[in-house]
């Protein structure tokens, strides 16, 4: 019968805590980087100037379509074989996490916009102000509450994505337990110590986003 061996984790722990570091460090550049592009897309979209709109709806579909992991390979091997761009293995993690989310996120965003009665906008424009202000003054601000828990849920999916990296080399935590547990030939501890952070890490941002939502509602 297999007898755990937790020790093995405690001894490398350290290994697994910079994996960890890895993980937050690429999900919140990630974010970073998809916050302001889904933004920017969901604009493009509401736009009455129909190439602008055709282009961000035709954005969204394709990375909405196309797995991410195919897109990740894609960019770090395919472009560097194709037209000899060579990304580092975290740049090249976070483009292919920033583009794919930032399509996923402006869907919520223009859900959130849309949300905001039209009136409102009108009412803006009767007081003398330009659309950018009435967007920034009056629209994003009341839809920020509208997004802000999708937002929340995209972010922990996109804490979860970042194990696909380490496909393409990145240290994260994922490519930490592989590497720990060829060393060591304990799988089951390793794998299961990947699982129970990444449930934890969940956990913790799940509280935030709710304690944040409550907090917004009062």
């Amino acid at each position: 019968m297999y007898r755990p061996d937790l020790s093995v984790i405690v001894a490398q722990w350290p290994a697994i805590w910079a994996g960890v570091t890895m993980t937050l460090l690429v999900a919140v550049v990630s974010m970073a980087c998809a916050l302001p592009i889904g933004l920017l897309v969901a604009l493009m979209r509401l736009s009455p100037f129909r190439p602008l709109s055709w282009l961000a709806n035709a954005y969204v579909q394709f990375f909405r379509g196309i797995p991410q992991f195919v897109f990740l390979l894609w960019l770090y091997y395919g472009l560097a074989m194709m037209l000899g761009i060579n990304f580092q293995a975290f740049t090249a993690g976070v483009i292919a996490l920033s583009f794919q989310y930032g399509a996923f996120l402006s869907e919520i965003f223009r859900a959130g916009i849309q949300a905001i009665h039209k009136g409102q906008f009108e009412a803006g424009l009767s007081v003398g102000m330009s659309s950018p202000r009435i967007y920034q003054r009056i629209v994003i601000p009341q839809a920020f509450r509208i997004v802000l828990l999708p937002t929340m849920n995209m972010w922990i999916g996109m804490l979860k994505d970042t194990a696909l990296v380490s496909a393409i080399g990145v240290t994260e935590l994922m490519r930490t337990t592989d590497i720990q547990s060829n060393l060591h030939f304990r799988p089951f501890e390793f794998y299961t110590t990947a699982a129970l952070i990444y449930v934890l890490l969940t956990f913790l941002f799940s509280r935030m986003a709710n304690v944040v939502e409550t907090r917004l509602k009062i």
